[in-house]
């Protein structure tokens, strides 16, 4: 609660206080109150495990709206840690005015929501309110069709699964009385017991279901994300990549497994497909691309079919391997999305000639990009096989097929992530100029390399405050 205030009132300081000055000015501003968040967001993990219960939040917000237990408070850590990595690496700019940083500090109250959430409403209040913003910040390069197109594209697909997503909460509250979540497991576990089947809870899951694959863009629901990635500024699609997809996943993960998870035959089989042909669908896709940034579009589609094996294991396994997974993820996207933002300069075609020379220019940043898409790949010895093998191991019994479909794509992944090797290491006829690399993306890029690495090597650090 203490973060969710700190950042919601530091917006509104941000966003007066830049209204007509550089972005860079608010720049340092927008990184102390994210550091703030985060260090009470750790207190309340301490003493949360500490048995020690927040009890003057319920003064403010009922527990039966908000709820900062452990998995939460940790969903809302990566969050916040996310969209520090992000500012970091994405700090220059000369945009004047500081409405997009605090249209993003907005985005980051809206997915804390979402990982907090105990009753539906939160919850929509909460897609709402991280939804709102990036409308504005996909469009936010006005002189840019693509960014303009990427925006109304958002904007359509948003508000038509809100609505899906809404009907299936009153679907959903028709048949158990209640829109909280401890309720809603209530009533389902009595269902369950008495072997009944209600069509309507039956259909409003599948609703909810449909709503919530939207927002992460799986499958089928996954044909927006490519062109909004690619048109929408490099900033804002990779905040779209990490941030949003981690408050998505948090979300659905607290609503299938705590609110509806003694239902899970009911809805498991369906997700499951959906998860397998996410998988396949955007591995095979992205191995087409000729676009880099395209490319990382339809991979971020098949990391979301990844991550939805965790909401299909049991409870507890599935968090640790989300969590890993969704750290993993983020170490590696944020400082490759910065390399091709680097690399492309004022280009937009973002082809992978971009990187041509690059393993010539500089051999740290070489190791980035190296250690980077090894992650993604989910190579041994980096975050990505870490997370990957906690997902895998966690269905391996309960639904074999999707681990096949699974190695599968990640197989088929290989090919496209080692393809821009090629063009680093062995081509010549680059147009690569150097660049500058700042203190502050310095610090950013090597706490990146570090977590990737450090989560490879030894996984059991993010456990070690269970």
């Amino acid at each position: 609660m203490t973060s969710l205030l700190i950042l919601f009132l530091g917006a509104i300081v941000v966003l007066y206080y830049g209204i007509n000055k550089p972005e860079g000015k608010s720049l340092l501003m927008t990184v102390i109150l994210l550091l703030a968040a985060l260090s009470s967001l750790v207190y309340d993990l301490l003493t949360v495990k500490n048995r020690n219960v927040l009890g003057w939040l319920t003064e403010y917000v009922p527990e039966n709206m908000l709820i900062w237990n452990f998995n939460s408070i940790a969903f809302s850590i990566v969050l916040v840690l996310a969209f520090l990595l992000v500012l970091g690496l994405f700090s220059r700019n000369n945009y004047i005015g500081a409405d997009l940083l605090g249209l993003m500090l907005f985005s980051v109250c809206g997915g804390m929501l979402m990982t907090s959430f105990s009753n539906l409403i939160m919850l929509f209040l909460g897609i709402e309110c991280l939804s709102i913003p990036l409308y504005v910040l996909a469009g936010s390069k006005k002189s840019d069709l693509a960014s303009n197109e990427s925006a109304v594209k958002y904007f359509l697909m948003g508000a038509f699964s809100t609505a899906i997503f809404l009907m299936g909460c009153a679907f959903l509250y028709g048949g158990t009385g209640s829109l909280e979540l401890e309720s809603i497991s209530r009533a389902t576990s009595m269902i369950t017991h008495l072997g009944i089947k209600s069509n309507l809870i039956f259909s409003g899951i599948i609703l909810l279901m449909a709503g919530m694959l939207f927002k992460i863009s799986a499958f089928p629901f996954h044909f927006w994300s490519p062109d909004v990635y690619d048109g929408s500024p490099n900033r804002t699609t990779v905040f779209m990549a990490t941030v949003v997809k981690i408050a998505a996943f948090a979300a659905f993960y607290r609503l299938f497994n705590e609110g509806l998870g003694d239902v899970k035959n009911w809805w498991g089989v369906t997700l499951a497909v959906s998860a397998g042909a996410t998988i396949l669908f955007g591995n095979i896709a992205a191995i087409r691309q000729s676009s880099f940034k395209r490319m990382l579009a339809y991979s971020s589609v098949a990391h979301a079919g990844y991550m939805l094996m965790a909401i299909l294991a049991l409870p507890q396994n599935g968090f640790w391997a989300l969590l890993v997974y969704l750290i993993a993820y983020t170490s590696s996207a944020v400082s490759v999305f910065y390399l091709l933002d680097r690399t492309s300069g004022e280009n937009s075609n973002f082809s992978f000639d971009n990187f041509n020379g690059l393993g010539k220019q500089s051999k740290w940043l070489s190791l980035i990009l190296i250690v980077s898409m090894f992650s993604m790949a989910g190579i041994p010895m980096t975050a990505g096989f870490a997370g990957k093998y906690g997902l895998f191991s966690s269905i391996i019994t309960s639904y074999p097929w999707l681990l096949y479909a699974a190695l599968i794509g990640s197989a088929i992944s290989i090919a496209y992530y080692f393809r821009v090797f090629k063009h680093a290491f062995f081509s010549e006829d680059g147009t690569l100029v150097a660049w500058k690399i700042g203190t502050m993306e310095w610090i950013f890029l090597a706490l990146s390399l570090t977590i990737t690495l450090l989560v490879g090597c030894w996984p059991a650090v993010i456990t070690l405050c269970k």
